[in-house]
């Protein structure tokens, strides 16, 4: 497949091609399984397998639809709990409560990509890599695993949809491959294609090189048979790309704006769940770092406002441009 040039591109091109292509399944039966309602549902499905889709830029890693405009909050929050290497379900939840539904012990959530990628027991495999990148340009031992094999034997309602990363340097530009099981296209790709792309851009920033291609590959890249009316809805509107600020090229300045994504986070959830308005206004008050961090800043703190029951104050900043201003309505 040509490569699309933004990840809007990708995402409308690609519903419409399992809409037209797309091989017609029956419902998966496992009661751990998201995929069956848990047991509760029959979810027949629409797929492609061995799927690939390829971005030029890891920016413009939003699309923005009325009809189903996505969460930035939550995009910003799953960043932040993935960067930081956790896995609690807590952070997860304070976005979308349906989180605990995937935890075993409503505790933890066993299969969270960056506890996996950064904070396995072995140790941070992503900064490994870099490390043998960085030595060794050519390298191809440079693949991240996510799924582990004891995923198989283990009972759990969440075993990992992706099952790994890979990373090539390649003419001074790094290439990031994302390896999933299974992607369900409609409403979770652009969460986890939002993730992705923004670890390719801090692995692009750690090796001092720019972003290469992103390239998503699915097992299965499915669409279930209860969606394909709100597919073909959404198909027949413009599906409009969202960029958001570069990361900040270096290792020290990218490692900063990781620490200040992962503070700002962590003290506007904080503070909202206690109910601090004073400590959210504090952060409302000052402004980030970095202009991705500052993004962060005021969707993060627009959407702690709005768990504390303001529905009308929007934080505003010369950082967010009007096609990330439309996003933030939605929140």
């Amino acid at each position: 497949m040509p490569p699309y040039d933004t990840f809007a591109q990708a995402y409308a091109g690609e519903l419409e091609n399992i809409l037209s292509q797309g091989a017609k399944v029956p419902s998966v039966r496992d009661p751990l399984s998201k995929a069956s309602g848990f047991g509760g549902q029959d979810r027949p499905y629409r797929e492609l397998l061995a799927h690939t889709l390829r971005i030029r830029s890891p920016r413009s890693c939003l699309a923005f639809t009325p009809l189903l405009p996505v969460h930035l909050p939550y995009c910003f929050g799953l960043a932040a709990w993935s960067l930081d290497g956790r896995d609690d379900v807590g952070t997860p939840a304070y976005y979308r409560r349906g989180a605990y539904e995937y935890s075993d012990d409503q505790h933890t959530l066993s299969g969270a990509f960056g506890r996996r990628l950064l904070a396995a027991a072995s140790g941070n495999q992503l900064e490994a890599i870099i490390d043998r990148i960085r030595r060794d340009p050519a390298h191809r031992r440079t693949f991240a695993v996510i799924l582990d094999s004891s995923d198989h034997f283990t009972q759990s309602r969440e075993h990992p949809c992706a099952a790994g990363v890979q990373l090539f340097l390649r003419d001074g530009a790094l290439t990031w491959i994302t390896v999933m099981r299974a992607q369900q296209a409609l409403t979770v790709l652009p969460y986890d294609a939002f993730l992705f792309m923004v670890m390719h851009q801090v692995a692009a920033a750690l090796l001092d090189a720019v972003c290469g291609p992103y390239i998503h590959q699915s097992g299965t890249f499915h669409v279930y048979e209860n969606e394909v009316e709100l597919v073909g809805r959404l198909l027949s509107q413009p599906v409009t790309p969202v960029e958001l600020p570069a990361l900040p090229s270096g290792p020290d300045d990218v490692r900063a704006a990781v620490r200040e994504l992962v503070d700002l986070e962590r003290g506007l959830r904080t503070a909202a769940e206690a109910g601090d308005s004073a400590a959210v206004d504090r952060f409302a008050a000052t402004k980030a770092s970095f202009a991705f961090t500052e993004v962060a800043r005021a969707c993060l703190t627009t959407f702690a406002y709005r768990k504390l029951g303001d529905a009308e104050t929007v934080v505003k900043s010369p950082a967010v441009t009007p096609a990330v201003t439309d996003l933030m309505a939605a929140i």
